[in-house]
């Protein structure tokens, strides 16, 4: 009996000691629970500091009411303006065209011109104009088809001479020339190019001091050329032709002392 009252007692005694070890392993687990669930902690807790992120920024659709100042944006690029071109297959504006009027054919006054007129009133007809240049005096009026140019009976030189032909395929040319100090006059070194009909031929000079024409021989592409002169020391001589090329007329003398100081031609 004793025995078992002092087992029943040893139970007793350590029962509480059983209770109060439970309660303090539970006691760890409600803390935890409490911190894992925020609501002691937590709210003591500092915010979290924002995070940042390498991503780009994206405009906003909307713009923000502090963007009182818009960004800057350059300035266009004026245009450069390129001064034109002085070269004439430049394109020219518009406005300059008037200023070549003047140039719609031959100058006033010379024998081009005055086949010009001849040719729009005969188109299908031969025709031939000339001028000379009279030393002292200057550029005569052009004449026409057989008419006289120079001087007759005055002594007066001729310099130069400037013709135009239409209707014979054009015409080329040469001048017979004073040389001083020489017997015999000296040709110019080379013939005209072909010219063609309705423009001006030269030979000779105008220039001031220029030798005087003893003579000049010329031809045309088709057809027959004549001449009449008249020498300085002479009367008027007998018409003479030649056919077209390679045949040439010539006009005047080869004496450096002499020249011819009228002339009238045809085609």
């Amino acid at each position: 009996m004793l025995a078992a009252a002092a087992i029943v007692g040893a139970v007793l005694i350590s029962v509480p000691f059983l209770v109060a070890g439970q309660d303090d392993d539970r006691k760890p687990e409600k803390d935890q629970t409490q911190n894992a669930a925020g609501t002691v902690l937590d709210a003591q807790r500092p915010p979290a500091p924002e995070t940042y992120t390498s991503e780009s920024p994206k405009p906003s659709v909307k713009p923000s009411k502090k963007e009182t100042v818009k960004p800057s944006v350059p300035p266009a690029p004026k245009p450069v303006v390129v001064p034109p071109s002085p070269s004439p297959s430049a394109s020219k504006p518009a406005e300059k065209k008037p200023e070549k009027k003047a140039a719609t054919g031959p100058p006033r006054g010379t024998a081009a011109a005055a086949v010009a007129g001849l040719a729009k009133s005969d188109p299908q007809g031969r025709h031939i104009c000339y001028r000379a240049f009279i030393s002292g005096q200057g550029w005569q009026s052009a004449v026409c088809d057989g008419t006289m140019t120079g001087t007759a009976g005055q002594g007066k030189k001729i310099t130069a001479l400037n013709i135009a032909v239409w209707n014979v395929e054009g015409s080329s040319a040469n001048a017979l020339l004073h040389e001083g100090g020489s017997s015999s006059a000296k040709w110019a070194p080379n013939w005209t190019a072909v010219v063609g009909d309705g423009k001006n031929n030269y030979i000779g000079s105008s220039k001031p001091g220029a030798p005087f024409l003893t003579g000049f021989a010329m031809n045309v592409g088709k057809g027959s050329v004549c001449h009449t002169a008249k020498m300085q020391n002479g009367g008027w001589g007998q018409q003479f032709c030649k056919n077209g090329r390679p045949e040439y007329m010539f006009v005047g003398t080869t004496d450096n002392n002499n020249w011819f100081e009228a002339v009238k031609l045809t085609v």
